[in-house]
């Protein structure tokens, strides 16, 4: 990204893309003065802790780095401090921005702080959020999807596996259908570029488990063991 720009201030690292923010403002983290300036519009349910936001003309996802698990009931969001560029942060702000520029579907990255707290750190990211799209997994609850979608959603998977890129917590939550029946891949923490290798199966076994998992809860999806196989033929029919 050509108009990355950083930010330093008391000892935290901010990353962030000047041609939409052209003064940083620090409080742009800060769910506090986020809301004291009219800018906070919303927040999703769940453990990444997303606020939705409207401030440069722009609508924006706020994200808070949090841990799951047994350990995020004592330690809910610091992280080892491994170097800014190793930060979690950091590291999925860059993996955005090369795969924008490469024409994946994703989110554009706004900006993304590194927080040191002593040995440790926080970290959060800021992404544009994509208009007019909702998780898989609640259009599902609402109605079934034609094959041609989950084709489609095949052929997104298969393009981000072509590029080489890992994610670490593919499921239905993290893939989005816009009005357009556009799909669109977010939540890019702990992913990477990786060599080609047993992980991209991997991926989408991920997300047979996700489907499954959930079309087992009480509020259910409209998902049938068929749509899996429409999935895969648009995966398998896609190419780089």
């Amino acid at each position: 990204m050509g108009t990355t720009s950083e930010h330093r201030e008391g000892g935290s690292v901010i990353r962030y893309d000047s041609a939409v923010i052209e003064v940083m403002e620090p409080g742009l983290f800060d769910v506090d003065w986020l809301r004291s300036k009219g800018c906070l519009v919303g927040q999703s349910r769940g453990r990444s802790q997303a606020y939705f936001l409207n401030y440069a003309g722009r609508q924006m996802v706020l994200r808070h780095f949090r841990r799951g698990g047994l350990i995020g009931r004592f330690n809910p969001d610091l992280y080892f401090r491994l170097g800014v560029e190793r930060s979690r942060a950091m590291r999925e702000f860059d993996l955005l921005g090369w795969m924008r520029a490469e024409g994946l579907p994703v989110p554009r990255p706004i900006a993304a702080r590194h927080a040191p707290v002593g040995l440790f750190c926080r970290a959060d990211i800021i992404t544009e959020r994509i208009s007019e799209a909702r998780p898989l997994e609640d259009v599902l609850r609402e109605r079934q999807l034609s094959a041609v979608v989950w084709q489609a959603v095949g052929r997104v998977v298969r393009q981000m596996h072509d590029h080489g890129v890992y994610h670490s917590d593919l499921n239905c939550r993290n893939i989005l259908l816009d009005d357009r029946k556009q799909v669109w891949l977010i939540d890019f923490d702990k992913c990477e570029r990786r060599a080609p290798g047993d992980w991209a199966q991997g991926n989408l076994d991920r997300l047979q488990r996700s489907l499954r998992k959930e079309s087992t809860r009480p509020t259910g999806l409209n998902w049938e063991e068929a749509a899996w196989s429409d999935l895969i033929e648009g995966y398998s029919g896609a190419k780089d």
